[in-house]
């Protein structure tokens, strides 16, 4: 008989509350093995002994990990033999941190199957879950992920449950969060009725109401997405007039009476992490109420309280609960109290929300996901740096706030915020922050943030009191394009967005940048266009059609002969205007030119509807010019805005001015390539402006036609919310 050996495992990566401690066990008992197994700060660490050829047995089988686990390493070491009376699970230890954690994972299979088994004892429990599904970042306080360290702390198992939870060969061996409808988390309705809750609130839906509904990571809005009454209602009330709602579906079938679906598109719908997913209208004129756009963001239940729900309806909206601007709700109180002039029935349970977390949002391109924002189902995952990232913070931008925290290789990107503008996002974005300096043992020695002095998060790195370094917005939006591909430079980056504060102290937003993590050069930009009134022209896009008339110098009434005649004389004032090099702004101008809208509702508006207007079959284009100035060679427009302008005059469709301005802009950037990277260095793409589908496909595709390697966004959002990787991927190349 071979001599015995003990072996000591320590395995980091994803193992904790995705049932690799059950796992392990079930594995050792095979292997006939004994010693034990333990949640710590560093991950998991195992203790095996036994015949050296079990122990081989047993590391095999330990390769193939539950699937919602990660092995990132093993690190193993021979130790002296011990006395083991078998194979156990110890209690959680505390420590220093260095462990991965779930995000919320939609209900898996097995459990929907006896949540809809009339003789199972979970028969329509709505807080069903398991080792392989269920809430997890959302209810976690601390870690390591033991019961007693989550928002089910209170909840005491019943004898059921808990045999469930102490049996190897179980499910739910070591779940967490297990319940049940005699020990579990109970819903609520308000106002109270003496009927079932769930019962009220879907009959409140029947009737046209609007319910209140507490998910996973917040509480939603809700009302039947085929009763166009009880939408404009929800508009009336959130003071939403025109922007989209999500759509959540009962089902694939269903979502395909509303969508064109693809293959790649219905696999994300389905997939465990549930995001919205934009997706083409069957019609582009169809469901209006829903959105005004060709795109429906579509998603499925992602909790067994949807999915309840949704057995009862075949749509429904689902939109934030909030008051415009603010974080989504998550307590019972404040929502009973702030929602009472919007929600007519609040759907709500008494198991808290710890962490704040939106959904997801986000297109397929090319197949692959192709990110609006990263929230709920893929953080707090994360991604994955080249170069040592250890004690860095990026703060991001300003928008579409988002931070960056740095260990090792490891960046971990906030969830969802919002804009930093309003207080109480900023007060999300810090205790978002702080939870994740707790989680992931992560005390920052050096802030990232961006140049422009009056964004909120520069004001809060300089009040840190740590060594600062301050990246230009644009750069920080091709290095995180870079960072997610791993590419260490020199590239090629076309960055369209908004605005961001230049080198030059001017709003930038059409940049061409060469470059590498460790400094970069603008060689491409645009003519700047004027924004008469500075930031109130983003809302009232009829300047920016004013300011492009009379730079073009051509007379087109945009507004009344005095109002018109007053922006005009502000115009061409050397101080009645900002002057912005902004993609975005172009298209503000030019959808307000053509379409006669003189002001848009939300943030990127203008540039959708531009593209939901564009006639996909037209190949034309305005004519393209270019000058240089400072080393630096500008796209021309004014000779764009004539033809534009003829073209109104000659009453051409306003869906082919659409898609001949679109197909210039695409032209544009590969002449920009072609003149200034002839040393074909790879090219990234970034910025906001990308999310248009029609800029993004066709530049990738005549780039490509062009020898070029393109590289877009798969990880990260490529508007402000992704710059908190580029940030972070430069200060790592630079320590």
């Amino acid at each position: 008989m071979a001599a015995m050996k003990h072996l000591q495992l320590q395995i980091q990566g994803i193992v904790q509350g995705v049932g690799f401690r059950p796992f392990v066990h079930r594995i050792a008992y095979l292997c006939a093995l004994k010693g034990n197994v333990v949640n710590d700060g560093q991950g998991v660490t195992i203790h095996i002994q036994g015949d050296p050829k079990a122990i081989e047995r047993f590391l095999m089988l330990l390769q193939d990990p539950p699937a919602l686990s990660h092995i990132e390493s093993i690190q193993m070491k021979e130790l002296p033999l011990k006395e083991y009376d078998s194979f156990f699970i110890l209690e959680s230890e505390q420590g220093k941190r260095n462990t991965l954690i779930s995000p919320d994972i939609a209900p898996c299979e097995d459990c929907l199957k006896e949540m809809n088994d009339p003789k199972d004892r979970r028969y329509r429990y709505p807080f069903i879950n398991c080792t392989n599904c269920g809430p997890r970042y959302t209810i976690i306080q601390d870690i390591p992920y033991d019961r007693k360290y989550t928002t089910m702390h209170a909840l005491t198992m019943c004898d059921a449950c808990a045999e469930e939870y102490q049996t190897l060969t179980d499910r739910r061996y070591h779940a967490q969060p297990n319940a049940c409808a005699v020990c579990g988390p109970r819903l609520l309705l308000y106002p109270h009725t003496e009927d079932d809750p769930l019962f009220a609130a879907i009959q409140a839906l029947k009737d046209g109401r609007i319910a209140a509904i507490k998910g996973v990571g917040g509480i939603h809005l809700a009302c039947d997405a085929f009763q166009t009454a009880a939408i404009q209602r929800l508009r009336d009330r959130k003071k939403r007039e025109k922007k989209p709602f999500a759509v959540m579906v009962r089902d694939i079938q269903t979502a395909k009476t509303m969508v064109q679906l693809s293959k790649a598109e219905e696999a994300l719908l389905t997939g465990k992490e549930r995001p919205i997913v934009l997706c083409r209208k069957k019609d582009k004129n169809s469901f209006m109420a829903i959105s005004e756009n060709q795109e429906i963001g579509i998603v499925l239940p992602y909790s067994p309280l949807h999915v309840l729900v949704m057995q009862s309806m075949k749509a429904i909206i689902l939109t934030s609960a909030n008051n415009s601007e603010d974080p989504m709700v998550i307590d019972n109180a404040q929502a009973v109290r702030e929602l009472a002039a919007i929600a007519d029935v609040c759907l709500l349970h008494d198991r808290p929300i710890e962490n704040r977390c939106d959904d997801s949002l986000l297109r397929c391109f090319h197949e692959k996901p192709y990110f609006v924002r990263r929230s709920r189902g893929y953080v707090p995952l994360p991604l994955t740096l080249k170069d040592p990232c250890t004690d860095l913070l990026a703060l991001g931008a300003h928008q579409k706030g988002s931070f960056a925290l740095g260990k090792s290789h490891h960046v971990f990107l906030s969830p969802y915020i919002g804009n930093l503008e309003n207080y109480k996002s900023m007060q999300h974005y810090l205790h978002a922050l702080d939870t994740y300096q707790r989680f992931f043992d992560i005390y920052p020695k050096q802030v990232i943030c961006d140049l422009h002095p009056d964004y909120t998060t520069t004001q809060y790195a300089k009040s840190m009191k740590l060594p600062i370094l301050q990246v230009q917005h644009h750069y920080a939006h091709m290095a995180s394009c870079m960072a997610e591909h791993q590419l260490m430079g020199p590239v090629f980056g076309i960055i369209w967005d908004g605005s961001g504060y230049g080198e030059d102290h001017t709003i930038w937003g059409s940049e061409c940048l060469v470059g590498d993590l460790y400094g970069y050069h603008r060689v491409g930009s645009m003519h700047p266009l004027a924004l008469i009134g500075g930031e109130r022209a983003i809302h009232e896009i009829g300047r920016i059609a004013v300011a492009l008339c009379v730079e073009a110098e051509r007379n087109h009434s945009v507004y009344s002969a005095e109002l018109q005649t007053c922006y005009e004389d502000l115009c061409r004032k050397e101080h009645g205007c900002v002057k912005a090099s902004s993609m975005g702004r172009l298209f503000d101008g030019i959808y307000a030119l053509i379409s006669g809208c003189l002001m848009q509702d939300y943030d990127g508006q203008a540039p959708v509807l531009l593209e939901s207007m564009a006639e996909e079959r037209e190949e034309g284009q305005y004519p393209l010019f270019f000058y240089v100035k400072e080393e630096v060679r500008f796209f021309d427009w004014r000779r764009m805005i004539q033809a534009i302008l003829d073209d109104l005059d000659h009453l051409i469709d306003k869906a082919i001015i659409a898609a001949r301005f679109m197909n210039t802009l695409c032209l544009m950037a590969a002449e920009q390539c072609m003149k200034l990277n002839t040393e074909h260095l790879p090219v990234v793409l970034s910025g906001g402006c990308f999310l248009n589908q029609w800029l993004l496909s066709k530049v990738v595709s005549l780039l490509q036609q062009n020898g070029y390697r393109v590289y877009w966004h798969q990880q990260t959002s490529c508007n402000d919310e992704g710059i908190a990787l580029g940030q972070l991927a430069i200060a790592a190349q630079r320590k």
